[in-house]
């Protein structure tokens, strides 16, 4: 997968500024278009069935948020920048699924790219990720996905009920929205990582080192991909909520602003998992340090009674003709007396000493 977006990648190189190639791993099909259109007091979901029917959608004063799903098609995406008039250079962005999550404010659009999380995998040191790219202009809102499946479901459930906030006017209130529901993805998936490495730190303590240690190297992982998503995101949101665009209200603002707060949460949220990694990673060194040192004090306090009495009977197992001993009745039991006191007398000292 990574081989073949690199050879994508690839192909861009020496075109034009400006100039989309699709970046990614989409399967061949036609993008899936929905378009939402909607006012105050009704709403209507339309299927179209190829860009060109975009053109004949009659608004009627209405508003449109319109999800294109499936970046695949570069002639799809290139006649809905046509059709909407969005710059090159944000098509070029949208067709990146390795595109860094940014923000872009013209006159007349607001531009916002990001990573939705879709999952964390167990066994697998990458995060399932998708790219969601938000264009915003004067009375509609595009949404360009590069697969189906996303969290955006809650958002069209309030968009459906009547009175909703996200019916009024603007749509610059459901472009915050959908960015909230991503961010909030972020703080809940980061709230079960760190259940998870709470278990990962029991079954270090308890011993159960070589699963936990393959776990905790994933999750290690995944939390620095996390942080290389979440970090932009912050500095894309916080440059709406700083400069001055007309499509973005004062009274939508303070909703960025409480955005902006979760973001700096999910940074704090990182670091400090970033950290509990590196802690428990230390904690098994430690543990595994402490093991060694047991074993070798107890390989120790072994040599050390084994050196005296190798020392004996390495005397009586010298070839001379004239040792007392060697003659004597007793002399054989008499040795392993000696050897039998001196023993426990070592033994009784080093208990003293608490060596062991």
């Amino acid at each position: 997968m990574a081989r073949r977006k690199h050879h994508l990648r690839a192909r861009k190189t020496g075109l034009p500024p400006g100039t989309p190639v699709y970046v990614g791993n989409q399967p061949e099909g036609r993008p899936h278009i929905s378009v939402y259109r909607f006012d105050e007091e009704s709403i209507e979901q339309v299927e179209v069935p190829d860009v060109s029917a975009l053109r004949t959608i009659e608004r009627d004063g209405q508003r449109l948020w319109i999800n294109v799903t499936g970046l695949h098609d570069v002639e799809a995406i290139l006649e809905i920048g046509r059709l909407f008039g969005i710059h090159g250079l944000v098509l070029e962005d949208i067709v990146n699924t390795e595109q860094r999550p940014k923000a872009e404010l013209f006159d007349d659009q607001v531009f916002l790219s990001m990573k939705m999380v879709l999952g964390w995998p167990e066994d697998s040191p990458e995060l399932d990720l998708e790219q969601v790219s938000l264009v915003l202009g004067q009375g509609w809102l595009i949404s360009f996905q590069e697969r189906e499946g996303d969290v955006f479901g809650p958002v069209r459930e309030r968009l459906d009920k009547p009175g909703s906030r996200l019916r009024q006017p603007g749509l610059d209130y459901l472009l915050y929205s959908l960015v909230d529901l991503v961010t909030d993805r972020y703080l809940a998936m980061l709230e079960q990582m760190g259940d998870e490495l709470d278990a990962i730190e029991e079954e270090i303590l308890a011993g159960k080192t070589e699963p936990a240690l393959h776990r905790l190297q994933l999750r290690k992982r995944q939390l620095h991909q996390m942080r290389r998503i979440a970090s932009p995101l912050r500095e894309a949101v916080g440059l709406l909520y700083r400069d001055d665009t007309p499509l973005v209200s004062e009274a939508t603002r303070r909703y960025v602003s409480d955005l902006y707060d979760h973001l700096i949460q999910v940074q704090e949220l990182l670091e400090s998992l970033r950290e509990l990694c590196v802690e428990l990673r230390e904690t098994h060194l430690s543990l595994l340090g402490n093991r060694t040192n047991e074993v070798m004090k107890v390989l120790t306090i072994i040599a050390t009674i084994f050196i005296p009495l190798t020392f004996i009977v390495g005397i009586y197992g010298m070839n001379f003709r004239v040792m007392p001993e060697l003659e004597w009745r007793y002399g054989y039991l008499a040795v392993w007396m000696a050897m039998l006191a001196l023993t426990l007398g070592m033994v009784r000292f080093f208990r003293r000493r608490g060596w062991f």
